[in-house]
């Protein structure tokens, strides 16, 4: 019973990532897209490019043992 519900809980840490993966995924395209229009717009390249770091995802679950 406890394995099954380890493995369950798992299952949803896993999606949360994915979804949040997917999610970050997203907003960069987004950003690119406006730094192409922007680029298109004045012909010129941007200067400063931000880096999100992603590896900061903290679980409950490893915490406890």
């Amino acid at each position: 019973m406890v394995a099954s519900t380890y493995l369950f809980y798992l299952e949803k840490v896993c999606e949360k990532i994915y979804f949040k993966e997917y999610h970050f995924i997203e907003q960069g395209l987004c950003k690119l897209e406006t730094e192409e229009a922007e680029v298109a717009k004045i012909g010129s390249i941007p200067t400063v490019v931000e880096m999100t770091d992603t590896l900061g995802v903290e679980s409950p679950i490893f915490e406890a043992y």
